[in-house]
């Protein structure tokens, strides 16, 4: 290291200018030296007086549980080298995930979509579904509808923010057989002529989002 023949060792630079007012004076950063009132008289080949070189290296994170795609993990000091044995940076992490298909994910809530047939929501009828803690059993009570809704406290996936598990919704979809036999043509037909009339004050639209507005708080 030599003394910087550009500020004498200042570090920086002085320029005076003239004007209508009166002199000025600017002081600025040496651009020879950076600021460090050195320099290298004989710059390393390799790394032409920083003393860093590029590389690749891989780092093992820990990833916590809960986290979102707006999230994002500093790893403080794992970034790039400084310049001549200055401190390292930081490394940013960003996330990206792959979505799972079984769930909707709504913060730390999950929705599952769960296919009902007429006869299991008319007469009730006990499911298996997944959640991220493994399979859970759920009843679906009688007289059920499309869009009706039933959480499973805790169920969900972990909350960042407050500690604890979000929950699961499980929302219901009540399907109609496309290919009927001529047996259960039958049987549907006897129902039609012995099933009374659908509630004229509640529609299947309105039902369903105002499960959903509860449900997430909307």
């Amino acid at each position: 290291m030599v003394t910087c023949a550009t500020c004498g060792g200042a570090g920086e630079i002085r320029q005076a200018t003239q004007s209508f007012f009166g002199n000025f004076v600017s002081v600025a950063t040496c651009p020879h030296c950076d600021g460090g009132g050195e320099v290298i008289d004989r710059p390393c080949q390799d790394c032409a007086g920083e003393g860093r070189s590029r590389a690749d290296q891989l780092v093992e994170i820990d990833v916590p549980a809960g986290v979102g795609e707006s999230n994002y993990l500093t790893l403080r000091g794992q970034g790039g080298a400084g310049i001549r044995g200055g401190p390292a940076g930081d490394l940013i992490v960003g996330l990206e995930f792959e979505d799972d298909p079984r769930f909707e994910r709504h913060g730390d809530d999950l929705v599952y979509d769960l296919p009902v047939s007429f006869a299991q929501a008319a007469l009730s009828h006990e499911f298996i579904v997944p959640t991220p803690l493994g399979d859970e059993g759920v009843r679906v009570p009688a007289g059920s509808q499309t869009g009706s809704v039933l959480t499973l406290r805790g169920k969900g996936l972990p909350s960042l923010s407050r500690g604890g598990r979000g929950d699961l919704h499980v929302r219901l979809q009540v399907w109609t057989p496309a290919n009927l036999t001529p047996e259960q043509e039958d049987l549907f037909r006897k129902l039609r002529e012995s099933e009374g009339e659908p509630p004229a004050d509640e529609s299947l639209g309105r039902r369903f989002w105002s499960k959903m507005r509860e449900t997430f708080g909307g």
